[in-house]
């Protein structure tokens, strides 16, 4: 082959290995981020349980939320202590999760799993509790991973049942109170008593909830109220589960008392709330805690997507929903913690995740849980 030939025929060749090294760099990149083109995010949930209505409920919704969104969970279910959750954490970053949504299950729960996120460059959510301890509250706002906070406005929501009772003309109630080293048993023991000073309510006498459970203290307790205060016209407890609304009624109906002759405000709901407000021992409860656990998965899934709408973490705020009538209960019963009922739309679920997405997005679909947007999202209106 002649000099000028083999000068063209190298020409030839280096103009195919250019395209060759244009067309692979083209088709690695697909004109965007190497790193989430096409990649199937996986996001870790550590969640109590999901064999309760709320539990069942959001794991329902979550599944679903993750279908819509070409999203995969991993569950880890279970953790009921931080020790737990953290070893959920850990696992769950080993096996690859691009981000972790938790409750935590107390103030240090913040601060270990987000630390263990941090190391890892995992983003990590959470929702259900707020953080009253500043100095925690400050180091884990300075976590670079921490996408968003949200927590019940417990407190407002306890002032709204104290003025239900008000309203009834409900002059001295009992109380059952809260752990006071709990962030949200807090909220709810302050709400109550600050409600009853701006309604010019008298609290004769409290007793703490039990941490463990036991129902027969509660029924004891509840007793104790009927003998040692009999001019007792309601009683406050900051938490119907765990079988403390169930013991409350026990002991009521056996106290040959008429029924409805004592009322009963009690945060969160309970098996037997239904014939609780049918019997009239029951003037106000609330309930439905779903709706923020899906709101923090999803600004969760939006940032481990890519989507930055915020520098720092955000905090939002939910209250539960306000039950004040048997026909209200029954609408709860029957479609808020409901495995079966998805009250959010697929469009509006797609909506809360993308780049044009905000805070005020996610707070407006908050601000607007209540038995109204129940009723609307089922039908009912």
């Amino acid at each position: 082959m002649s000099r000028k030939a083999k000068s063209a025929l190298k020409k030839v060749m280096a103009v195919l290995l250019a395209a060759m090294m244009l067309f692979m760099v083209t088709a690695c990149s697909g004109g965007g981020d190497t790193q989430t083109t096409g990649e199937k995010k996986k996001i870790g949930m550590i969640w109590y349980g999901n064999t309760d209505a709320m539990g069942g409920t959001f794991y329902a919704w979550a599944n679903h939320a993750a279908e819509v969104l070409n999203v995969e969970l991993v569950w880890s279910l279970g953790a009921l202590d931080t020790a737990t959750e953290l070893t959920d954490c850990e696992n769950l970053i080993n096996a690859g999760c691009d981000g972790i949504y938790f409750i935590p299950m107390d103030t240090a729960a913040n601060l270990q799993l987000g630390n263990a996120c941090q190391q890892a460059g995992v983003y990590w959510a959470t929702s259900n509790r707020d953080i009253i301890d500043d100095e925690v509250l400050a180091a884990v706002e300075a976590n670079p991973y921490f996408v968003t906070r949200i927590y019940d406005n417990s407190y407002d929501v306890c002032k709204n049942m104290v003025a239900e009772l008000a309203e009834q003309g409900i002059t001295k109630v009992c109380m059952i109170s809260g752990d006071p080293t709990d962030a949200m048993m807090v909220d709810r023991n302050n709400g109550f008593i600050d409600g009853c000073a701006e309604n010019n309510i008298e609290i004769l006498g409290t007793f703490q909830n039990p941490s463990s459970g036991d129902a027969t203290t509660v029924v004891d307790g509840v007793n104790n109220f009927m003998t040692l205060y009999p001019e007792m016209e309601a009683i406050l407890a900051v938490s119907g589960t765990n079988g403390v609304g169930e013991a409350i009624m026990s002991a009521l109906n056996g106290s040959g008392k008429e029924p409805g002759s004592i009322k009963v405000a009690a945060f969160d709901t309970f098996d037997g709330n239904q014939e609780a407000f049918d019997q009239g021992w029951l003037s106000v409860s609330c309930g439905g805690y779903t709706t923020e656990c899906l709101i923090s998965f999803l600004a969760l899934v939006n940032r481990v997507q890519g989507n930055v709408i915020q520098d720092g973490v955000f905090e939002m705020t939910l209250s539960p929903l306000l039950i004040t009538s048997s026909e209200e209960m029954q609408i709860f019963s029957q479609y808020v913690d409901n495995p079966d009922v998805q009250l959010y739309s697929d469009e509006l679920i797609q909506s809360l995740v993308g780049p044009d997405v905000t805070v005020e997005d996610y707070q407006a679909v908050l601000d607007d849980w209540s038995i109204d947007f129940v009723k609307e999202a089922v039908g009912l209106t």
